[in-house]
């Protein structure tokens, strides 16, 4: 008995003791960085939660004025890092590499899926779900029969963002128009860091009747958001929960809970559980979902609550297929 008690003590301290000392975590934000009230900050919740918790050493790096991590700046952090977390479609071909450069370090990366790499962990968000709800109840509000959609860079995630909203809106008011733009192509993130440019379109989309505007563009969206604020009409958040960014201005907001993917996948690592590859985050488990859309609700009716609500439903079972394909 006493053995077993004995086994079971140097386990425990073993597990306690994984970390010799603090592990340092390196974060490497999005093209817009931290302040963006969207898709990094969101990310940057989580990750403060997990070293509120797990005490660990964090470092943070933002790309540079052009939106881009190099990767000397990649391998510079990896150097001083025992954990890597990074965001965005844009770090996926650097975290391939640098991972291959450091195998005994681990790697997450937020946004898109890489399989089949021993130490990169990636946690992937079913924005094509998320979004068919943003574009359905965009289809059931709008008075103009036109909606539009801006993206930060014509990239595949923000792709299945786009194609989502244009599926939603015509599942639920077939043939409403939906107007597209996007401020950079693919390749080129700058589109996320341009607040002014997203205005200026978001005011064209506007003039061009558009009554409701669904923005995937990081910082840039607070300008569209601003757009909707003074000309009276609706945008839709993205990433957070944007409803106070503009209070009655923004129709909803489609979160997508990076805070909780990041702090899950920092756990795991910080308490010895480490699993390589994708896990999806979906409307199942609230993984993304609507906003509650407290400054809106009284301008939508219940009825149109209660059609959301059954759509929510009808995806989960699976009832409105979506391929795998359209949200990675």
């Amino acid at each position: 008995m006493k053995k077993i008690l004995s086994t079971i003590f140097i386990l425990l301290l073993l597990a306690a003791t994984a970390w010799a000392k603090p592990p340092v975590v390196g974060f490497v934000t999005g093209s817009s960085g931290l302040g963006d009230m969207s898709f990094n900050d969101m990310a940057y919740g989580g990750i403060r939660k997990a070293q509120q918790e797990f005490n660990f050493k964090l470092i943070i790096l933002e790309p540079r004025k052009t939106g881009e991590t190099t990767l000397k700046d990649f391998t510079t952090l990896a150097d001083q890092s025992d954990v890597i977390i990074l965001l965005g479609a844009q770090h996926q071909e650097l975290t391939t590499q640098v991972a291959g450069i450091y195998p005994d370090k681990k790697f997450i990366i937020i946004e898109v899926p890489i399989e089949n790499v021993a130490n990169i962990s990636s946690a992937v968000f079913k924005q094509y779900e998320g979004s068919f709800l943003a574009g359905a109840l965009a289809g059931y509000v709008t008075k103009t029969h036109t909606i539009g959609f801006i993206g930060g860079a014509e990239v595949p995630a923000v792709q299945q963002f786009e194609k989502g909203f244009r599926d939603g809106a015509e599942y639920a008011a077939p043939g409403t128009t939906v107007l597209v733009e996007y401020l950079s192509p693919a390749g080129d993130f700058s589109g996320f860091n341009n607040p002014k440019k997203g205005y200026k379109l978001a005011m064209n989309q506007y003039g061009n009747n558009a009554d409701i505007i669904f923005t995937v563009a990081g910082l840039t969206g607070n300008g569209i958001i601003e757009a909707a604020r003074r000309s009276g009409k609706y945008a839709i958040g993205v990433d957070s929960d944007q409803d106070s960014l503009a209070k009655g201005n923004v129709l909803t907001s489609m979160i997508k809970r990076m805070d909780i993917a990041a702090y899950e996948e920092l756990k795991d690592i910080m308490k010895g559980k480490f699993s390589s590859g994708p896990t999806y985050y979906g409307l199942e488990g609230d993984g993304v979902s609507l906003s509650e859309m407290k400054y809106t609700r009284d301008k939508i009716s219940d009825e149109i609550l209660k059609k959301i609500d059954i759509i929510r439903k009808k995806i989960i079972k699976k009832e409105i297929i979506i391929k795998k394909d359209q949200y990675e």
